[in-house]
C-alpha cells in the first residue's frame, strides 16, 4: 500500500468513494435528487473550481498494489471553508433546482487544519490503512504550518472514535452534522 497526493485521475474514484460516507450521513438532497444526479453535481463543481470540498487536491489517497484507490482522505485549512461549495451549489441550483445547502453547519474549529472525511473500502479495512492516512495528513497540515489537526467523528462510530484516541486526539466539542451528533476531536502537531 502508498499513501499519496490524489491526482486529476484518482477524482472519480475518490468521489466514489466518498459516497459511503454520504450515504451514512442521511443527507437531505438525496430526498430530492438521486445519488447519480449528486455524483454529478460533484464531479461538475471539481472541474469548475479547485477550491470545491472533494477537489482532488485536497486529498490523500491510498492505493494498492494494483494501483487501485482503497481509502481516501480529504483535508484543508479551516480559513478554506467558507468556499468551499460554492461551486457545487451552484450546480445544483442550476442543473437540478435544488436551493438548500448540502453542509449549512461550520464543521471546523478555528486554527486548526481539518480532515472533513476519510473514508476505506470495505474490503481493505483493517489493514491500517485509515491510520496512515492520518498520518500523511498530519504531515500536510505541518507542511503548511498548522499546529494543530481537527475532526469530527460520528457519535455512532465508537470504532473510529478509538482508531483517533489510540492516535493522540482528544474530544473538544460536540455539534450536528446532517442530524447526526458529532464529537470534534483535535490534536495537537507542536
Amino acid at each position: 500500500m502508498k499513501i499519496q497526493a490524489a491526482t486529476q485521475v484518482d477524482q472519480l474514484a475518490v468521489l466514489e468513494l466518498e459516497q459511503t460516507i454520504f450515504d451514512a450521513m442521511d443527507l437531505a438532497v438525496y430526498d430530492e435528487l438521486s445519488v447519480a444526479e449528486v455524483q454529478t453535481a460533484w464531479q461538475l463543481a471539481t472541474r469548475q473550481s479547485d477550491q470545491s470540498r472533494y477537489h482532488f487536491r485536497r486529498a490523500l489517497v491510498a492505493k494498492d498494489e494494483t494501483n487501485t484507490v482503497v481509502g481516501v482522505l480529504f483535508g484543508y485549512p479551516d480559513s478554506d471553508e467558507p468556499v468551499l461549495d460554492e461551486a457545487v451549489q451552484t450546480v445544483l441550483a442550476d442543473r437540478y433546482s435544488y436551493h438548500r445547502w448540502l453542509f449549512d453547519t461550520s464543521e471546523v474549529f478555528e486554527n486548526e487544519w481539518y480532515v472533513d472525511s476519510l473514508v476505506v473500502r470495505e474490503n481493505a479495512r483493517g489493514q491500517g490503512i485509515g491510520q496512515a492516512l492520518i498520518k500523511a495528513a498530519e504531515a500536510r497540515a505541518r507542511q503548511e504550518q498548522r499546529a494543530v489537526i481537527g475532526l469530527n467523528v460520528d457519535d455512532r462510530n465508537p470504532k473510529a472514535k478509538t482508531l483517533y484516541e489510540r492516535l493522540g486526539f482528544v474530544a473538544r466539542g460536540q455539534l450536528k452534522i446532517a442530524d447526526h451528533s458529532y464529537t470534534h476531536m483535535q490534536k495537537s502537531l507542536i
